[in-house]
């Protein structure tokens, strides 16, 4: 908890001009990440489906914290998930959008724009024996915002939480 808050703190505190900046291929950024999620996924008897993985797209941007952010979404979406979790990746040339689905409690359309806050959790993550501390998702737009995207909490055509995360591409 501590390193998430220290994290957080980094992250709201510098300013976009301020974070170390790389070109990095989308495919090879989140290589990684979403192979493991898969293996983790494997494991808790939930299937993490990848319909159409990252391309060999060019951000600009510093990889730590645009991994950490879209780790962050898909380790929401395993622990809160009943069984399937999917993620598609798409490009117009401009920007990248990413969008995350599971077939979970969802988010009622009240706590949608909170969840996004420091420490919120829905009643229904409350409820759960979840082990989630409310940082996960601030994080996520912290690190967003500082490569000028966004991210927003829909209803999941799995019946679940969508979640959208778009950042432009280099």
């Amino acid at each position: 908890m501590i390193n998430h808050l220290l994290l957080l703190s980094r992250g709201q505190h510098k300013k976009r001009s301020e974070l170390a900046r790389e070109r990095l291929k989308a495919n090879k950024l989140w290589y990684d990440m979403l192979d493991n999620a898969k293996f983790e996924a494997e494991q808790m008897g939930k299937q993490l489906e990848v319909t159409s993985p990252p391309g060999p797209w060019i951000l600009t941007g510093n990889a730590s914290a645009l991994d950490s952010a879209l780790e962050n979404i898909v380790r929401n979406a395993l622990r809160y998930s009943y069984t399937r979790i999917a993620i598609a990746f798409s490009t117009d040339n401009r920007d990248i959008t990413i969008v995350i689905n599971d077939d979970g409690l969802g988010v009622s359309a009240e706590d949608r724009e909170q969840i996004f806050r420091t420490f919120y959790r829905t009643d229904k993550a409350h409820d759960r024996e979840s082990g989630g501390t409310g940082l996960d998702l601030a994080i996520v737009e912290a690190a967003v915002n500082q490569h000028c995207g966004w991210v927003k909490a829909q209803d999941s055509l799995l019946c679940g939480l969508r979640l959208v995360l778009w950042l432009p591409l280099h």
